[in-house]
Formats: structure tokens, C-alpha cells, sequence
């Protein structure tokens, strides 16, 4: 009785601490109405509308300075693809001014930190 016990205390353990372990890395809720990816540590939000396409950058719920990335963001349909650079436009904003996305199409986002590490994430645009 006491290793049954035992076992359901270690459950109960377990399944209270499985809300703060899926909360580690921040929230997934976005925070501009865009669409979420993480990649690794970092959790990207894109945002596409009639006046172009912009990426946040936070991690674990803190803002990342955008300048403090080159990125690059790469749309795929319908066998064709189209390429923008995203520039730092204040705090952890990165933007392709003018870049309309399509219906549907994959887009991929490209950072390169300053210590030359590469960030992948992916999205399907609607």
C-alpha cells in the first residue's frame, strides 16, 4: 500500500508540474495577431498585412533586439519564389516593407545572430 501510494504521489507531482514546463520557453499566444513559430529558444511572430510582412522576436516572453540579427524571408508558391530582407525597425521588430505574401504559400524566415548562428522557422501564409 505505501509503494502505491508512493507512485500516486509522484504522479500527482508530475502532472502539477507539467504546466510550468510547457510554459518554460514563454507563451505561444501572439502578441501582434500574427502566426507563432519557435525555433529552439527563440519564438518568432509574423505578421503579414497590406503594408508589408514584420517579425517580432522575444524569448522566453522577453523582447530580442532586432538589430542584433540579419534575416531574410523567403516565400514559396506555386513553384515560384520570391526573396526580402527584413530590416531592424526598432525594439524586436525586423520588416519587408511593400512584401505581399500569397494565399497559402510557405514562407521562411532567416536570422543569422552576431556569433553567426542560424534560426530557422516556417509558416504557411493565409
Amino acid at each position: 500500500m505505501t509503494i502505491a501510494f508512493l507512485r500516486t504521489g509522484i504522479a500527482a507531482i508530475a502532472l502539477m508540474a507539467a504546466p510550468a514546463m510547457l510554459h518554460a520557453h514563454g507563451s505561444m499566444k501572439p502578441q501582434h495577431g500574427g502566426m507563432v513559430q519557435m525555433s529552439g529558444e527563440t519564438m518568432m511572430e509574423l505578421v503579414a498585412g497590406p503594408k508589408g510582412v514584420d517579425v517580432y522576436l522575444s524569448e522566453e516572453d522577453e523582447p530580442l533586439t532586432a538589430a542584433d540579427f540579419t534575416a531574410k524571408l523567403t516565400q514559396s508558391a506555386g513553384g515560384a519564389k520570391s526573396e526580402a530582407v527584413l530590416k531592424p525597425a526598432g525594439g524586436n521588430r525586423l520588416s519587408a516593407p511593400g512584401f505581399k505574401t500569397v494565399k497559402g504559400a510557405k514562407l521562411v524566415v532567416a536570422l543569422v545572430d552576431k556569433s553567426g548562428a542560424k534560426i530557422f522557422a516556417t509558416f504557411q501564409a493565409k
